[in-house]
């Protein structure tokens, strides 16, 4: 031990200029650190722990060992030695008993109390951890020295030192609350590393680096939007370092309306009659603005939920949060479609040009989307039902059962990683040395404290809590009145005659004031002291009880056997009246971190308390009961305020479930899809050992707002699939949301996988989060709710709503009727197919409006760029058809058959034969290119 501190924190020049010196004959030189080494080597008259030896360490364990008993009696104290004491002689003959060895120094107590962990007090005497005290001063903490201790700290855990078998697992600096800004500031470089990875997904998938610039723009914008309406319009000034996690939270699920919008814009440009980039654009908003704005209500709403919390830092979480969200979304739909357009008209550089790479890759992602994992999921139907239903109960009863979700149990609120040093001692060792001991035979009993005189209720800005308001005192309240005076002193015999209080050794003349002024006014009479004197009785006429009141207190005061501040019970004055009485005594109940048996302190005391205002006279009523329950109201508000909020969000989330889906039996099944997301991502976080503490509570009732959008857009698709049947419905579905969804999930999952190495703790709890809620959710959602669709669900028109119809209401027909036909469902993106301009599963071959202003534009000058097709560019490929089941050999292959004939393979009718279709299959014949080009100015299109 001697030698690591020596080398490794003694020499460390940072040390070395900020430790306390010794008197002005010895500045140059250190103090010693107050260490297991220093006092053996004080005790074995060494001049340095250098020179110590074996027997040397041996000679003081025995001392030890023999006074250990005298410590534990509390007979060996901090000032036995009365020369290195603060109290002089005078208090030595409390140490007569104590041997001479003992005393020397107060090492051995030192040892003990401070230096030792309590292992070290059994009868094998096996020490398992020492603390070193460095002499550096705290008390003019400056930005300076604040900087050269995180230095010294930061070398310190690097160089990760060691001496055989003695090594560093703690630490405390003090410095907590500034090197938890640093780690803020060192822990942002995950998150841009996490926007990297979503960055080059969003380029792969759009195949445009121009648009997936603007996206990152536009979530970065909305967080300053979202900061803006925070501190100028809400007037909020209080911003807690949990708002930082909406950065994160806004780069996990800000990719995902980028997604939706240009799958649908290119789905729009490939349809017949699809028209100029207006057209397009009210297009693509009208079937995309629907999805965005519902996944962005359900998640905002999950956050905004959490404003019933009466904990502050919540709330403003909440606020800026679920702002946040409203902003991305707005900007999505304004920003986003600009930034499409731009890229259409002026970007042509912007492009990733690799066809051969995008075709083969689209022929996996079609493989694997359109036909691997629907027959993968719908084929054991039965298993995952069993498998995932089984899960999801199971869960309930690790959450609401054993070892269910606990409220925290610590006091020290975490702000690292377990396996940090300054962690590592207030979680686990802080409790090992007696003098941090914070329950036991040392700690205090639970005070009970009446107030009278001051109103309950906070004044001050809810949203702010540096912000205490002003102090609203009782108008009623008045102890001087002879009723008053004498229902005070039946109360305070009832509270001692109770079976909650306990008498402490020493004087109680503050507990309950009323006692003690009786007592002094018994006093004998004199010429100096007339009235406040025994011919009075009790109780006192008013005027005679504030005159000596005003001696009493000052009398009082000057009573060397009590030490009297601001915080000691009895009157409070303003002036020369009294404002407000405190009354307090101790309580049979030591102070504990347990919830159950504080709450029923509280409810117990509370309800005594409330009985015995009910006989006090109208001037005592407004008396209440509080104590030591900052800690206790910390777990009520979680323990209260997390069902509510989840309630809530539930809420939220039915409802913009039904009313998107308008499906009953839609909506059931999604509600139980996300109670089971919920479940199972709620026993993970139990299973990790997670406390429900602030961030906790924040994150179960975000997993709301994040687990319903994928459930909820494989539910519309479903309703909106062309076929009746379940199993075609569930195919459709599952084909043609799923690709899409898969991408959003996994910018979600690398956003929260890339700061999982984070030390802050906020960051790495809330991407372990994001990884367990988006990839539960993308199972049950995709394989639980298809399953589940695909056995009990809907047919036809079954538990099926429709928002009725206005047309009757107009009065004169639209002068344009747009036959636009989109093969695609109102939610999120109806096909499997990339978004990429240049990507092989868009079909150019076909001909639309938009393509034939673009070919004319080749030949006519004066054209719009933007109906200009690019050079370099030849895109063919077949006709793509409907993902629905809707032939025979599909059918066969979503049943498992495999053998198809050679027409079965071929499923497209000969050219012309689309004529004789009927209408409701929603084939497209188009006529020759030659008749439709006859004339510039006609267009022929056959549906």
């Amino acid at each position: 031990m001697c030698r690591l501190e020596s080398d490794h924190i003694l020499s460390h020049p940072v040390y070395v200029r900020n430790c306390l010196r010794g008197s002005e004959d010895n500045l140059d030189t250190c103090c010693r650190t107050l260490s297991l080494h220093n006092y053996v080597t004080l005790l074995s008259n060494k001049p340095a722990c250098s020179n110590l030896t074996e027997s040397d360490v041996q000679t003081v364990r025995n001392i030890v060992h023999m006074c250990v008993g005298f410590y534990q009696n509390f007979s060996l104290t901090h000032d036995c030695d009365w020369r290195h004491s603060l109290y002089g002689e005078s208090l030595h003959r409390r140490c007569k008993d104590v041997p001479k060895i003992c005393q020397k120094y107060n090492a051995v107590y030192n040892i003990m109390h401070f230096v030792s962990d309590h292992s070290f007090q059994r009868s094998d005497q096996k020490l398992r951890y020492a603390i070193s005290f460095l002499p550096i001063s705290f008390q003019s903490l400056t930005a300076k020295k604040v900087e050269d201790t995180i230095s010294l700290y930061l070398d310190i855990e690097s160089s990760s030192p060691r001496v055989r078998d003695i090594e560093i697992v703690a630490a405390d600096f003090g410095i907590k609350d500034h090197l938890f800004h640093h780690y803020l500031t060192k822990d942002s470089k995950w998150i841009i590393i996490g926007s990297i990875f979503i960055f080059f997904i969003v380029w792969t998938y759009t195949g445009s680096i121009f648009v997936t610039v603007t996206t990152f723009m536009s979530m970065f914008l909305s967080l300053e939007l979202a900061y803006f309406l925070y501190v100028f319009v809400f007037e909020i000034n209080f911003f807690p370092y949990m708002n930082l996690v909406t950065v994160l939270l806004v780069i996990a699920i800000g990719a995902d309306d980028v997604f939706v919008y240009s799958k649908i814009w290119q789905l729009s440009k490939r349809e017949r009659n699809n028209g100029t980039l207006e057209k397009l654009v009210q297009d693509t908003l009208k079937h995309a603005t629907l999805s965005m704005l519902v996944t962005s209500l359900t998640t905002a709403g999950a956050l905004l939920s959490n404003l019933i919390s009466p904990i502050t830092s919540i709330k403003c979480f909440s606020i800026y949060a679920g702002t946040t969200v409203l902003c991305n979304f707005l900007l999505m739909v304004t920003w986003t479609p600009a930034a499409i357009v731009a890229e259409e008209k002026w970007c042509n550089f912007c492009f990733v040009n690799s066809p051969r790479v995008y075709k083969k890759l689209h022929e996996w992602y079609r493989f694997f989307f359109e036909t691997m994992l629907p027959k993968t999921v719908l084929r054991l139907r039965f298993v995952w039902l069993l498998l995932l239903g089984g899960l999801g109960i199971a869960s309930g009863v690790v959450v609401f059962h054993e070892p269910r979700l606990r409220l925290p149990t610590s006091f020290h609120f975490q702000m690292f990683r377990n396996e940090h040093l300054m962690e590592m001692y207030d979680q686990q060792l802080r409790d090992n040395f007696w003098f941090e001991k914070a329950v036991g035979e040392r700690q205090p009993l639970l005070p009970i404290t009446i107030v009278w005189g001051v109103e309950r209720g906070d004044t001050g800005d809810h949203l702010n809590p540096y912000d205490r308001g002003a102090v609203k005192y009782d108008p009623d309240f008045n102890p001087s009145t002879p009723r008053a005076q004498y229902w005070l002193r039946e109360f305070c015999l009832n509270l001692r005659e109770a079976g909650f209080y306990q008498r402490v050794p020493g004087l109680e003349r503050t507990n309950c004031f009323i006692e003690h002024f009786h007592y002094f006014m018994r006093q004998p009479c004199s010429v100096e002291e007339p009235l406040c004197c025994q011919k009075n009785t009790f109780p006192f006429p008013e005027q005679i009880f504030n005159h000596c009141i005003e001696k009493y207190i000052p009398i009082a005061m000057n009573d060397n056997d009590f030490f009297w501040d601001k915080y000691t019970p009895g009157l409070k004055f303003i002036g020369n009246k009294v404002k407000a009485l405190v009354v307090q005594f101790s309580s049979n109940l030591t102070y504990t971190y347990d919830y159950k048996v504080m709450q029923n302190f509280y409810d117990h005391m509370n309800k005594w308390v409330h009985e015995q205002m009910e006989l006090a006279p109208e001037e005592m009523k407004n008396g209440f009961f509080t104590s030591q329950l900052k800690f206790y109201s910390i777990q009520k508000s979680l323990a209260e305020g997390l069902p509510a909020a989840f309630g809530i969000s539930i809420l939220v989330a039915s409802i913009v479930t039904f009313f998107t889906s308008l499906n009953v039996l839609i909506t059931i099944y999604a509600m139980l899809t996300i109670g089971f997301i919920m479940m199972v991502t709620t026993a993970c976080i139990v299973l990790l050992n997670w406390e429900l503490n602030v961030l906790e509570s924040v994150i179960i009732t975000v997993s709301v707002g994040l687990s319903i959008d994928f459930t909820l857009h494989y539910g519309v698709a479903y309703r909106l699939a062309r076929d009746s049947d379940r199993k075609n419905r569930t195919y459709s579905s599952l084909s043609r949301v799923g690709s899409v969804i898969f991408v959003a999930s996994l910018t979600t999952f690398i956003a929260g996988l890339a700061m999982v190495p984070s030390t802050t703790l906020v960051y790495q709890k809330f991407g372990i989060f994001l990884m367990l809620v988006i990839s539960i959710s993308w199972v049950y959602s995709t394989v639980f709710f298809h399953s589940l669709l695909y056995v009990i669900g809907p047919q036809g028109g079954f538990g099926q709503f429709r928002w009725p119809s206005w047309h009757c209401c107009s009065l004169a027909p639209s002068s344009h009727v747009d036959q636009t036909v989109y093969t695609m469902s109102e939610s999120t993106m109806s096909t499997s197919s990339s978004g990429y301009h240049g990507h092989p599963s868009i079909d150019t071959t076909t001909t639309t409006d938009h393509e034939y202003l673009s070919d004319r534009s080749e030949s006519r000058p004066g054209t719009p760029h933007y109906h200009r097709m690019r050079p370099g560019r030849t895109y063919i490929r077949a006709k793509s058809e409907s993902l629905s089941p809707d032939t025979q050999a599909d059918r066969k292959l979503l049943n498992g058959d495999e053998r198809l004939s050679v027409s079965e393979r071929s499923p497209v009718p000969p050219r012309g034969q689309f004529a004789d279709t009927c209408l409701g299959e929603g084939d497209m014949d188009i006529q020759d290119d030659d008749n439709l080009h006859e004339s510039d100015d006609k267009q022929s299109t056959l549906v």
